[in-house]
């Protein structure tokens, strides 16, 4: 399990903005926010996402840097965000060896079948099930349909934030099941203070 106080497993993946992303070159500079999601397929993902763009200045003003790792295909994240300006990096790890590294739960398609039914259904009947369908569409008919499923974003990933500091140590970790809502923008910059601050 991935340790308060243990030094951050490094890596470097290619973003969706173009351009390798190494978690080292941060080191000495921010402090990182990794955001282990379930990628542009998921409708909660993307509301999510929205509200760290919104206040993404905020977080930059604090010397924090977002990163957000999805298990998405990197083409296909590339054409999905096309139109769409993103603030923070997009990270595509489509077999899901960062969320192996870092603990972050896959529940697999079995496991995950339930959460897909009721995000499904919470898209449809919050008006993103047309969006939800395209995307999840766009990142699943790609290569084999049983792979994808396996390491689909929308049903078979938990997701996690993990804080890592100047020094590259992991400061905080917050787990997150299935459903449980990610913390609004406000409380998250001030859990992150308040650990920074934190000997």
């Amino acid at each position: 399990m991935i340790q308060i106080g243990q030094h951050a497993p490094l890596f470097q993946i290619e973003s969706v903005q173009g351009g390798l992303v190494d978690l080292a070159q941060y080191q000495g500079r921010l402090s990182v926010m990794l955001w282990f999601s379930r990628g542009f397929t998921c409708p909660f993902c993307r509301a999510y996402l929205a509200q760290l763009q919104a206040g993404y200045a905020q977080f930059r003003e604090t010397q924090i840097e977002i990163l957000q790792i999805a298990p998405n295909l990197l083409s296909r994240a590339r054409q999905y965000f096309r139109t769409y300006p993103l603030s923070f990096p997009f990270l595509c790890d489509p077999e899901k060896r960062l969320y192996k590294i870092y603990d972050v739960d896959d529940r697999g398609p079995l496991q995950g079948t339930q959460d897909a039914v009721y995000a499904f259904s919470y898209a449809f009947t919050h008006g993103t099930g047309l969006e939800t369908t395209r995307a999840s569409a766009l990142d699943v008919f790609d290569r084999s349909f049983l792979q994808r499923m396996h390491h689909h974003a929308f049903s078979a990933v938990e997701q996690s934030l993990i804080l890592i500091d100047r020094d590259g140590i992991v400061r905080w970790v917050l787990r997150l099941r299935p459903f449980e809502n990610l913390p609004d923008n406000l409380a998250l910059l001030e859990t992150i203070a308040t650990t920074l601050k934190q000997p």
